[in-house]
């Protein structure tokens, strides 16, 4: 069986585990309401601090019921910048079902001195239309809620860096009394686990009508998640607020008012969350060489206006540039924005101001490289150097002597030639997805394996589905839009897509792979066929297990040609021998029609197929072109010669057929003959993992 994803404290089951859920929304049983809320520690309970009281009333200050214009109660949600609520999807999709612009409202009891504020919903990650008798997927159940020209109000101070586990919790809300009112309550909790991309456990069961409302951490002073639902009577289900991320550029906007609005507090008032969070530290006198919360949120709004980074993979390499290693509590969903990478700067307290100085300096210069004349990127520069003045000369350094790691500084111009195929262990990244079809199922489903390797040769398990019933080959494009998109965004580099490999049986190579679509939230236009956006190639999974002889030999005969030439299949198929004779040290095998014979193609080169992969040829070009008619497409051969004639490597070949796609599908919209070509390109340097998915016996 594949090996678990690393950094998991529960099993990932994703929107499957809301089975046994229970929805703390409008109905069930009476709330009780703990009024002097403890943490617990080493398992007793302890009262709260002064400090912890004053930052636990400021969350109950944005928490705010959620209504019908009538008054009747739906559930909670809190307050994040101002005019914007967050809360959970499954509290609105019920009464906003059939008319998701429908005015409701909000109250609160800081809010407008109890007045009820007219509310509207902005966005929910819900992808299909609400169903009243399924559960909310978790890693959908997330909704803004806009409230136009809202009374002055506070906000939550939203975490920036991934929840610890074994530590306790508030969850606070309004729960719903059995006359029919709401009162606030607060229930202390221990954060055990997570699952899913999303999904945090508490032991502990929410009140009725709490759903929606604001997790608070009193370690940090910060709101880490969102109240969900109950499963069972003692665990608590929560939705971490990184799900914002999910929901694009608005989540991005919302999260650069939370961190503009705290910005803007008036230093040093008592009831301000940052002089709060800065008493968390017990008898801590803080200097200029350490972090403080004013620091961070002045940095945290000077950030919100640099330009998002390309993907997770810019915030890894910078975070790995300042600390000199990986940063510890990385968890499976690596951080994606510079906000989140300035939240896996915390190690213990106090944190040195020089190493989170040390990052945004690296931010800046990365923005920068992009476009010198980055007005945000200036604005972050100069308190940087206003900041560093308070810092001990000798650690100054650490920041003025920063370079951008050489991962980042390549040249943002496009290449006039094709990018070359990565080699094992240059340094280049390549995502691999593995596709198992269970031997027993009819009609074929999958058990399916995400990987990346990030140049180092060895493959990182992100994310599997091996157990079970596996996938229907109709649904494997949707079920894996998320995954991909996540390993994307581990691999990428700004300008550098990292290529993606396939890995399946050959009675399935007619998968048109190279139109599958990745679902990218924050940048949309890589929503387009991932064959247009990057090199998108075949590996034969039967290869796995170490028949690589006749391929070496193959791969070292393509290296080494002075030409390539396409070797057109004839009529009559030829034997393994007969083909290792006939095609050249440059030879390609080209099929001018479907090869493959399982459900996916017709297979009419099946034959002549298998003798290839027998002979080891590495790379083969064919047509997954589907029709009746029995004849063969003229263009695609054309256009595959004339291809392999004007590259000058094999390596070329992978990012020349995604060029062609790109070009041609901005001119034409069938994409030309290189919409329906699939790349057979198999490194034997670049072995496929080990035969371990374990099937279910039928």
């Amino acid at each position: 069986m594949f090996s678990a994803p690393p950094d998991r404290a529960v099993s990932r089951s994703g929107p499957f585990v809301s089975q046994g859920f229970q929805l703390v929304g409008s109905l069930g049983t009476t709330a009780t309401r703990r009024a002097n809320p403890v943490r617990r520690s080493g398992g007793h309970e302890e009262p709260m601090t002064d400090v912890e009281t004053g930052l636990r009333s400021l969350v109950h200050e944005a928490t705010v019921r959620l209504r019908s214009a009538e008054g009747d109660a739906w559930g909670s949600g809190f307050f994040v910048a101002p005019g914007w609520v967050l809360t959970c999807a499954h509290v609105l999709s019920p009464h906003l079902r059939r008319d998701p612009g429908a005015i409701f409202q909000v109250q609160g009891d800081g809010l407008a001195g109890g007045t009820p504020c007219e509310a509207r919903l902005e966005a929910w990650l819900l992808k299909e239309e609400p169903d009243p008798h399924r559960l909310t997927p978790l890693e959908q159940d997330l909704a803004l809620v806009r409230v136009d020209d809202p009374p002055s109000h506070t906000a939550v101070w939203l975490s920036d860096r991934p929840p610890a586990f074994a530590r306790p919790v508030l969850v606070g809300g309004y729960a719903h009394r059995a006359d029919g009112r709401t009162e606030h309550w607060e229930g202390a909790f221990q954060l055990i686990g997570s699952m899913g991309r999303y999904g945090l456990l508490g032991d502990g069961a929410l009140a009725t009508g709490a759903s929606g409302g604001p997790v608070f951490d009193p370690a940090t002073g910060a709101v880490v998640g969102v109240a969900k639902a109950r499963r069972g009577d003692s665990t608590a289900v929560l939705v971490s607020t990184a799900a914002l991320h999910d929901l694009g550029p608005l989540g991005l906007r919302v999260l650069a008012d939370h961190d503009r609005w705290h910005a803007s507090r008036v230093p040093d008032a008592t009831d301000d969350w940052a002089t709060l969070q800065r008493q968390l530290v017990t008898g801590l006198a803080l200097t200029g060489d350490q972090w403080s919360p004013d620091d961070r949120r002045t940095a945290l709004a000077l950030l919100s206006a640099i330009p998002p980074s390309e993907g997770a993979r810019p915030v890894a390499d910078i975070l790995l540039a300042t600390l000199g290693d990986a940063p510890t509590g990385l968890t499976w969903l690596p951080p994606r924005t510079w906000r989140e990478g300035h939240g896996m700067l915390y190690g213990h307290d106090p944190t040195p101001a020089a190493v989170f100085l040390r990052y945004l300096r690296l931010v800046v210069l990365s923005t920068q490289h992009a476009n010198p004349h980055d007005a945000a990127a200036f604005r972050l520069e100069s308190w940087i150097r206003e900041r560093l003045a308070q810092v001990a000369p000798t650690l100054r350094p650490l920041v003025t002597d920063a370079s951008l790691p050489s991962s980042l500084a390549h040249p943002r111009t496009t290449p006039q030639t094709a990018t070359p195929f990565p080699a094992r262990g240059d340094g280049h990244p390549v995502v691999t997805v593995e596709l198992e079809p269970l031997h027993y199922a009819m009609p074929p489903r999958f058990y399916w394996r995400i990987a990346v390797d990030q140049g180092d040769g060895e493959l990182i398990t992100l994310e599997e589905e091996c157990v079970g019933g596996g996938v229907r080959e109709a649904d494997v494009v949707r079920r894996l839009a998320q995954p991909l998109a996540d390993a994307f965004s581990r691999a990428d580099l700004p300008g550098l897509p990292a290529p993606l490999e396939v890995a399946l049986p050959p009675d399935y190579f007619d998968l048109e792979v190279h139109l599958w679509r990745a679902h990218d939230a924050v940048h949309p236009a890589r929503s387009r066929p991932v064959g247009e956006q990057r090199s998108v190639v075949l590996r034969d999974l039967s290869r796995r297990s170490g028949r690589m002889v006749r391929v070496r030999e193959r791969w070292e005969a393509l290296q080494n040609a002075g030409s390539l030439t396409a070797v057109p299949v004839e009529e009559t198929g030829r034997g393994p021998d007969e083909w290792w004779q006939r095609a050249g040290p440059g030879g390609v095998p080209l099929f001018d029609r479907p090869a493959a014979r399982g459900a996916a193609g017709s297979g009419t080169r099946h034959r002549e197929l298998a003798a290839v992969l027998e002979a080891g040829f590495p790379v083969a070009l064919w047509s997954t072109k589907r029709r009746a008619e029995e004849r063969s497409d003229d263009e695609l051969v054309r256009g595959a010669v004339s291809l392999l004639d004007a590259i000058h490597t094999i390596r070329e070949l992978p990012d020349s057929i995604r060029r062609l796609r790109y070009d041609r599908a901005e001119t034409r919209p069938e994409g030309g003959w290189a919409h329906h070509m699939a790349l057979l390109f198999d490194d034997p340097h670049r072995p496929l993992p080990s035969e371990d998915f374990e099937l279910d016996a039928p």
